[in-house]
């Protein structure tokens, strides 16, 4: 499985497109790039769906434009739904313009596609913080972060809340696992519960 990171956006965030024999989906639809789309074109990639971590304005500014541009889904948490369009929750106050379209909603635990990604709901930095497993990698949104975790003090926040989604969702899977954060390089679980400051 190939994983290719582009960091885009007025915070730095990170878009992942996952493929695999031709083909693959897009995490955090972050923004409009050509740098996204010449990398799929270039290695013929049929790009099958997206999945959104989260609804924050800076992991969506693209997702009408991917959404639209690959005729595909978007997943995201059962949680978004009533909060993705809402400025209170997606901190869209300087677009205007912004849609998050969303076409299917996930409960906790449940096994998405072909690819196998199961879905862990990881509130805590925002309401419909949703966390994406995929054998031993997990797509961790704003949730942990290369010696950090997610800020908690955005609508719908909350401090007590996100470590419990870590050590309720994150501790039981193979300490070998690899993060790929939204924000940040990738690390691994093993390594953040010995060294993360907030979690030893």
């Amino acid at each position: 499985m190939e994983i290719k990171k582009f960091t885009l956006g007025p915070v730095m965030t990170n878009l992942y497109v996952v493929s695999e024999k031709g083909r693959g989906f897009i995490v955090d639809a972050v923004e409009k790039s050509n740098l996204v789309t010449d990398y799929i074109n270039d290695n013929n990639i049929q790009i099958d769906f997206i999945l959104q971590t989260h609804t924050h304005f800076d992991h969506v500014l693209g997702l009408e434009y991917y959404k639209k541009l690959y005729d595909v889904k978007v997943f995201a948490s059962s949680e978004s739904k009533g909060i993705a369009n809402d400025k209170n929750y997606n901190l869209a106050y300087n677009y205007d313009n912004l849609y998050v379209p969303i076409d299917e909603y996930l409960e906790d635990d449940e096994i998405i596609t072909d690819f196998e990604i199961k879905a862990l709901k990881t509130p805590g930095h925002s309401l419909d913080s949703i966390s994406y497993l995929i054998g031993d990698i997990i797509f961790s949104g704003d949730t942990l972060f290369n010696m950090s975790i997610g800020r908690t003090d955005f609508p719908g926040g909350n401090f007590e809340t996100l470590m419990n989604s870590i050590n309720e969702k994150y501790r039981v899977l193979k300490p070998s696992t690899i993060v790929y954060p939204g924000h940040g390089e990738k690390t691994s679980l093993d390594y953040e519960f010995n060294n993360n400051p907030f979690l030893i």
